[in-house]
């Protein structure tokens, strides 16, 4: 049982669960215009693995204690898992169309100067009031909506932008419950949703989030037949597990069941697609 937790803590800490996230995610967007392409997805896998883990050492000083603990006793297993990824992540990018490419430019100077700072007074995107959450959104709707569409030369349609609206909307709903976990830790300046607007009302505004993303999948085409069945249901998950969080759920509430929400949607949209 101890061998088991430690590999999925490590699954977890290492940002293996999140990656896969992100890679469903891309995947869903392909799907839903009948596109059967596994590069942008796995090169969105090993990006964002990569991304996640930079941020990570580079900004340490803002880790959770136990935390960097924990990663100075993996320190060659992550060295290894980022080495690896950083090869397959090469080889994608060989493979990848050139505007696609620059496409990621802008998202990858937020991944960067979220954490490096830009400023004299040593401030970096983060620690602008307000603006975490709406990066975040925005980079992962960017990286897993429009890049894979511009990499198969499909282009910016009314439904892709629909697509991409209603992806900012969805994320934007679900990360709500890693500010509420966050709020010992994020300093008061940062001005989170939950700081502002305190857990309960951001709860509120996370469902009616949900309720738009669901109503907007009546607003565009897609190739599912079944695909409103499938928003109904990842919808409906992701009202019960935002809204049955706490402060004091366990790391594994936001770490690995609000992450498998891409998970759970793909595996529903492919499901359905097959009935």
């Amino acid at each position: 049982m101890g061998l088991l937790k430690r590999f999925f803590d490590f699954y977890i800490n290492s940002y293996i669960h999140v990656s896969i996230a992100a890679f469903c995610l891309t995947k869903i967007t392909l799907l839903q215009f009948g596109i059967t392409e596994n590069i942008s997805p796995l090169f969105v896998l090993f990006a964002t693995l990569i991304s996640y883990n930079f941020i990570r050492y580079y900004d340490s000083s803002k880790t959770y204690v136990s935390f960097i603990g924990w990663v100075k006793i993996h320190k060659m297993e992550l060295f290894l898992l980022n080495l690896i990824s950083l090869i397959f992540l090469i080889i994608l990018t060989l493979k990848l169309k050139s505007k696609a490419l620059l496409l990621l430019i802008p998202f990858a100077l937020v991944t960067i100067f979220y954490v490096v700072p830009f400023t004299s007074k040593n401030k970096n995107l983060r620690d602008i009031s307000g603006l975490k959450l709406f990066l975040i959104t925005i980079s992962w709707a960017g990286v897993t909506v429009l890049f894979p569409m511009i990499n198969n030369n499909y282009l910016f349609t009314k439904d892709v932008w629909i697509i991409f609206f209603q992806r900012i909307i969805f994320l934007f709903a679900v990360t709500i419950p890693f500010d509420i976990r966050d709020l010992k830790y994020d300093t008061p300046e940062m001005k989170t949703i939950p700081q502002s607007i305190g857990i309960k009302k951001s709860k509120l505004l996370g469902s009616v989030l949900l309720l738009i993303f669901f109503l907007l999948d009546f607003t565009h085409f897609s190739v599912f037949e079944h695909s409103i069945l499938t928003t109904s249901l990842i919808t409906i998950i992701s009202l019960v597990l935002l809204n049955f969080y706490t402060e004091n759920m366990n790391k594994y509430y936001t770490g690995f069941w609000m992450e498998s929400l891409p998970i759970f949607w793909l595996l529903l949209s492919l499901a359905v697609n097959i009935l």
